[in-house]
């Protein structure tokens, strides 16, 4: 209750900052959006993986899956600031109100944008602060924004509470968009904090940058525009983060951070994706793939089994593009229990405890309808052929923003 009360007055405040008078000549333009959706679900039939439901029970990173829909559920609201501060630089910072995607019911202040924009023009702009990190596509737009997408599952591959990618960068970056041989290209190139001593920490300040160790984050994303209205779009994007963690304590385990041996590790991430935005039909497809070095020579391998991930969609356009009947379909692969160097990884204080991370494998089918401009209606079925969760599932969600 506490969180909720300090949320509520951050909320506040932020209004009340960004609408009153400025003590200036230019006024400044501010925009205020938020999104949220209240899902049911019911799960049922027998665990699609009975040993890995099993782990997940007694060394999972929660006691129930993220993201399963069971009963009636909301997941909180984001509000979004958006301030033109100057003709060419804009401010937008995102704050969710969130509900435990897991076991607990638990509400936080969740900062999930933070950043300055400065635009020069089509070619070249600079963004700083925190914002989503520039690889992909469903990192970039559609994270955990049920308003703007069909599915109502959530990706593992982009769930905040795995990271199995690094989700959110502190750092600064350059975007801007491209014309070569009457072909158009949107490119960025971003440099930010590392990712930390277990993957769901995201440095905001008083990150160790040691830039002869390679400490820092570096991205880069190159993406093709058909010339057809942008309807067809192919990108490529990837990722390289210097880690200074542990020595996996094994499954269950403890290691001290202070104390215990230490594993400096480099994460080198390729994530590729196609998107197909039509008139009557739409097409995405994304893969995730990434390995960890080690860098110190401590660790049984050089190479380590990093992150394997694939999402596909389809979907059409009836109604007017209205209505969405869709098919889609997810995969991870990640290291087993004995070979996990990192993402298992939670930290508490100076200790750190290695978890058992579950695969996702499921096949989604559904129904999107725009009821209006700013609700989005959903049914959906899904069949999992293996991981923690049950078998089948069903779920009805409406998602709504403004």
């Amino acid at each position: 209750m506490k969180m909720c009360q300090h949320a509520a007055l951050f909320i506040g405040a932020t209004i009340i900052l960004f609408s009153a008078p400025m003590q200036s000549a230019e006024a400044v333009e501010v925009r205020f959006n938020a999104f949220a959706d209240v899902t049911v679900g019911y799960s049922f039939d027998d665990l699609a993986n009975a040993k890995d439901a099993a782990r997940q029970e007694s060394d999972g990173l929660d006691t129930f899956a993220f993201n399963v829909n069971e009963g009636f559920g909301v997941v909180g609201t984001d509000f979004v600031v958006t301030a033109d501060l100057t003709e060419n630089l804009v401010y937008q910072a995102e704050v969710n109100l969130q509900v435990g995607r897991g076991g607990s019911s638990d509400v936080g202040l969740d900062l999930e944008r933070m950043y300055l924009d400065y635009r020069i023009s089509d070619a070249i702009n600079i963004q700083a602060g925190l914002y989503f990190t520039p690889i992909g596509y469903h990192n970039r737009f559609l994270y955990s924004r049920a308003w703007l997408v069909y599915s109502i599952q959530v990706h593992d591959i982009f769930e905040e509470e795995m990271n199995l990618v690094p989700t959110h960068t502190v750092g600064v970056n350059l975007h801007g968009s491209l014309k070569l041989m009457d072909q158009k290209f949107k490119y960025v190139v971003g440099l930010g904090n590392s990712r930390q001593s277990t993957p769901t920490e995201v440095a905001l300040a008083r990150a160790r940058t040691t830039f002869s160790e390679g400490d820092l984050e570096v991205t880069a994303l190159i993406e093709w525009h058909a010339p057809m209205d942008d309807t067809l779009t192919i990108g490529l994007s990837g990722w390289t983060s210097g880690i200074r963690t542990v020595v996996a304590p094994g499954l269950g385990g403890t290691a001290d951070l202070s104390t215990d041996p230490k594993a400096s590790l480099r994460e080198y991430g390729f994530n590729p994706y196609l998107t197909y935005l039509g008139a009557d039909f739409n097409v995405i497809i994304e893969g995730v793939y990434s390995v960890l070095h080690d860098r110190k020579g401590n660790l049984a391998k050089k190479h380590n089994d990093g992150v394997g991930a694939l999402t596909a969609e389809v979907s059409l356009n009836l109604m007017n593009g209205r209505m969405h009947p869709y098919l889609r379909y997810d995969r991870t692969w990640l290291p087993s229990p004995s070979e996990d160097t990192y993402y298992g990884f939670r930290r508490d204080g100076d200790e750190i405890t290695q978890h058992y991370v579950a695969e996702f494998d499921a096949l989604m089918v559904g129904m999107a309808f725009d009821w209006n401009a700013n609700t989005r209606l959903k049914l959906e079925g899904q069949h999992h052929f293996s991981g923690i969760r049950r078998a089948w599932g069903a779920s009805a969600q409406i998602a709504f923003g403004f």
